[in-house]
């Protein structure tokens, strides 16, 4: 583990520093409690995502005052916000297909809401102004940082627990990447305050099997359902009827008939046993933001 943190630093020194944050994601992949290669990884990532490295190399070891001094001049200079009608906020937009995400950090609360992404012009225009466009909104939801019970991150995506008048809910972020979801997680951090700590693991062995029984079986049941489809094609029993989807696919399958499906569905299942294997061997790293 040490080599690879020395083979990391090496590559920064001579400025391939692309290689040297592959190697230190590999090597935190696999140890999360390398106060060294979080050290070293708190000098790569962008300004946003230096302060939840530096927490973490606190949390092993909390005597490092150099890891504190820097840590206390970052919040000190604070986070670039925008101040408008809401007050100051901080706001990050993730677009996919026709849908945008928006998640927002005000002064008290977390935001979380959806827009289309034919908005996304107004949307970017609004919040530059420091405004919120509720028109523009859809399935908003207001979640006051003192509700908040805890935070989980696994890879690019957080789900926030809290507290409602029936017990307990929960909200999923749709994020971007994994940086995305190291910047907001540490911006909820800061905001709210030194009572919540991060403590990162490995996932569970009995979650990483469910995901990797989940991939296997799927790729198992797309297989046989669309060979099923071409047996019923090639017999005639299926006819290219129905909606234009419909009638393509009924092509495809007459095309590739039972055998060329069988061998794709055989491919794919191959893919999500290799998958399975590398969560099984690798499983990815939990972060969980929680109270003290």
């Amino acid at each position: 583990m040490l080599e690879k943190i020395q083979q990391a630093e090496t590559a920064i020194k001579a400025g391939d520093t692309k290689t040297g944050f592959e190697i230190l994601r590999q090597v935190l992949a696999e140890n999360p409690n390398s106060e060294r290669a979080w050290w070293v990884m708190s000098g790569l990532v962008p300004r946003e995502q230096r302060a939840n490295c530096l927490e973490q190399v606190l949390r092993i070891n909390p005597g490092n005052q150099l890891a504190r001094e820097t840590l206390e001049k970052l919040q000190v200079s604070g986070a670039p916000t925008k101040k408008g009608p809401l007050g100051d906020y901080q706001s990050w937009l993730y677009s996919q297909r026709t849908k945008i995400y928006l998640t927002m950090l005000g002064d008290k609360d977390l935001i979380s809401a959806t827009a289309d992404s034919r908005s996304a012009p107004r949307l970017q225009a609004a919040l530059s102004q420091g405004e919120l466009p509720d028109s523009l909104l859809k399935e908003k939801r207001v979640i006051p940082f003192k509700l908040i019970i805890r935070i989980r991150q696994i890879m690019s995506s957080l789900r926030v627990y809290f507290k409602t008048r029936k017990g307990e809910d929960s909200l999923r972020l749709e994020l971007e990447d994994d940086a995305m979801a190291d910047q907001v997680l540490g911006a909820i951090k800061a905001k709210l305050g030194p009572n919540f700590i991060l403590k990162s693991k490995p996932m569970k062995v009995g979650s990483t099997l469910g995901i990797a029984a989940i991939l296997t079986i799927g790729a198992a049941g797309i297989t046989g359902f669309f060979y099923w489809g071409a047996l019923e094609v090639s017999s005639g029993r299926a006819a290219a009827t129905g909606s234009i989807r419909t009638q393509s696919i009924i092509r495809l399958l007459e095309l590739l008939g039972p055998g060329g499906v069988a061998v794709i569905g055989g491919l794919l299942i191959i893919i999500a046993l290799v998958v399975s294997g590398r969560l099984l061997l690798k499983p990815p790293t939990v972060t969980e933001l929680t109270r003290k």
